[in-house]
């Protein structure tokens, strides 16, 4: 018996690192598997597109086996699983979607969720930290090579699509907007949300990171801002600084604190916008603001274009008794129309409320969506309730990405996809981090009961 009691504990604690293990290829494989379509393979860019997904399967099934399933979203995703298999199982007997479709809509709308819980449910403060810090040093080559793709050539190497014969997205004159190792340039804009939000908490957090890196990083993040050339990453960055704003308000010392080194950070954005390259890039994204102010209006216009009005509009053409089953799930996706038609298209649109729409119907659709809005919501109340609270601001630093990736990401496309899985993590992982000032007080997540801080550094 005692020899059981031995042995029970390493295994367990060897099937942990395994699954931990799981949660560093899915976040390696999502940096890096653009750069394997775009230069390594990019024949096989069509497989490699799912490259992550018989990761996240294993992710599940190594949480179950050593019994480290999140109880607390046992009841949530349970409902989703039924309601998507249901669905799914419906529209193949009714409308004749094909199988190959519907395992592909499954991967897009169901996987990613419980795949997000489980990774949230089993970081712990140190696991948290080693990602921030790894994003920190990854953030520094990735800016480095944002700047050579702006400047070399648009047929050069390295803006190489990601299949044969593709192209990245143009900026202005001769250049393209900078993917760095990712397919497209929405890679950079959601890898550098997450950036700034370790950025900002390093400086709110002495222990987090050595102060030479969250320099560098924070030279970076600037630099990189002109070079990708996408006001969707300037709106999202302007999100992270409202934040810590929300934070220092909200009484967190630290970051009060903090003033002490606005001085170097101004004097760090200075040098940088001292560089030819930021200073070429600078012009070039006040033409592609400008192009967009001509197209779409100002900043608050754009907003409301891609956020409320495609909603409104949606909802206004939306008959709910025509198509109640919708064309089938997954049969939006680029990849299955190249299947059944041999051209990739977006036969149920570009936008996640009209593709969901489209592919499940209207009331499955906007039930799909409100729960994504409702799980937004309770994430930023829980993180702001963790500011007032608790003095613990990372996860509120995650909003600006939460609500890109959560509530307006295009869930069928991989990186978008992959982005939200580790967004949803994080915000949950720092939902369950300690109070800096108080180790052992209580925290509360969403839809949750309290935790120790021994519970959550398990």
């Amino acid at each position: 018996m005692s020899l059981g009691r031995t042995l029970i504990p390493a295994v367990n604690r060897q099937r942990m690192s395994l699954l931990k293990k799981l949660f560093w290829l899915y976040f390696l494989l999502l940096i890096f598997e653009g750069a394997l379509r775009k230069w390594v393979a990019p024949q096989l860019s069509a497989p490699l597109l799912l490259i992550r997904d018989p990761v996240a399967i294993l992710i599940l099934v190594e949480a179950a086996l050593t019994n480290k399933w999140p109880e607390r979203w046992s009841v949530l995703t349970g409902f989703l699983t039924a309601g998507m298999l249901g669905l799914c199982l419906i529209q193949m007997v009714a409308i004749g979607n094909p199988w190959f479709a519907a395992l592909y809509g499954l991967r897009s709308y169901l996987l990613p969720f419980p795949v997000a819980f489980v990774m949230g449910e089993n970081l712990n403060d140190k696991d948290l930290r080693s990602f921030g810090v790894c994003i920190l040093w990854l953030l520094l080559p990735l800016t480095a090579l944002e700047v050579a793709q702006y400047l070399a050539p648009f047929n050069s190497f390295l803006n190489a699509g990601a299949y044969i014969g593709a192209e990245q997205i143009g900026y202005t004159g001769a250049h393209v907007r900078a993917s760095a190792t990712f397919s497209y340039v929405v890679g950079p804009i959601d890898f550098n949300a997450l950036a700034a939000a370790f950025v900002f908490y390093g400086l709110f957090n002495e222990r987090f990171s050595k102060r030479w890196l969250l320099w560098a990083a924070a030279g970076a993040l600037v630099l990189s801002i002109p070079v990708i050339g996408a006001r969707t990453v300037v709106f999202e960055l302007a999100g992270v600084v409202v934040c810590v704003a929300i934070a220092a308000m909200s009484g967190v010392a630290q970051f009060g604190k903090s003033l002490k080194v606005a001085i170097p950070v101004l004097i760090i954005s200075v040098l940088v916008s001292m560089l030819p390259v930021f200073s070429q890039a600078s012009v070039s994204l006040k033409q592609r603001f400008a192009a967009g102010r001509s197209a779409e209006g100002g900043t608050t216009q754009v907003l409301e274009k891609r956020t409320i009005f495609p909603v409104i509009e949606k909802l206004e053409q939306t008959d709910l008794w025509n198509k109640p089953l919708g064309l089938g799930m997954g049969q939006g996706a680029a990849a299955i129309s190249k299947l059944m038609i041999g051209t990739p298209t977006f036969v149920a649109g570009e936008a996640e409320f009209d593709r969901a729409i489209n592919e499940m119907g209207a009331l499955p659709g906007l039930a799909f969506m409100l729960f994504r809005l409702v799980l937004t919501v309770m994430i930023i109340a829980a993180a702001i309730q963790r500011v007032r609270s608790d003095m613990e601001p990372l996860s509120i630093l995650f909003v600006p990405a939460l609500a890109s990736t959560l509530l307006l990401g295009v869930s069928e496309q991989p990186t978008e996809q992959g982005f939200m899985v580790i967004t949803v993590a994080f915000c949950l992982a720092g939902l369950r981090r300690a109070a800096p000032c108080a180790r052992s007080a209580p925290v509360q997540g969403p839809g949750s009961r309290r935790v120790r801080y021994s519970d959550a550094a398990r």
